[in-house]
């Protein structure tokens, strides 16, 4: 009977060695930066210029967290935005073609529509407030 109980032990105990060694796996990160890159169809909803349509080229910025908008405002502009959060975008106050932009936008949860707003202001009396939605 002595036997046979640690025997039964040492059995309980080999058993909850196997089951402790399980592997913890990491969730994967999604690479939200991978997600605006490439050609998307701009389409200027307000704006002195408005209704514009025209293409901008989304390129990968110098961190994981940043992208390039390169064309925005029909003007060959590149600006710099930051990715916050996965789906929200900010581009604090640069000037790209001798026009001061700033703004902020929004991909929709499959990345197939970023609606943004921002100011261009190239030194005259107006400056322009611009709504525009991208599509890929």
């Amino acid at each position: 009977m002595k036997r046979s109980f640690k025997y039964g032990i040492g059995l309980v105990l080999a058993s909850s060695l196997f089951v402790s060694c399980e592997t913890d796996t990491d969730p994967t990160t999604q690479d939200y930066q991978a997600e605006y890159l490439g050609i998307w169809d701009c389409n200027e909803k307000t704006g002195v210029n408005s209704p514009q349509f025209y293409e901008v080229n989304i390129s990968a910025g110098p961190s994981e967290n940043s992208i390039i908008i390169n064309n925005l405002y029909q003007t060959g502009t590149a600006i710099q935005a930051t990715i916050s959060g996965g789906f929200s975008l900010t581009f604090p106050s640069q000037t790209s073609e001798n026009i001061i932009f700033s703004g902020s936008g929004s991909a929709n949860a499959n990345f197939g529509q970023i609606s943004l707003n921002f100011t261009a202001d190239d030194g005259s009396a107006v400056q322009d407030v611009v709504e525009a939605v991208l599509v890929k």
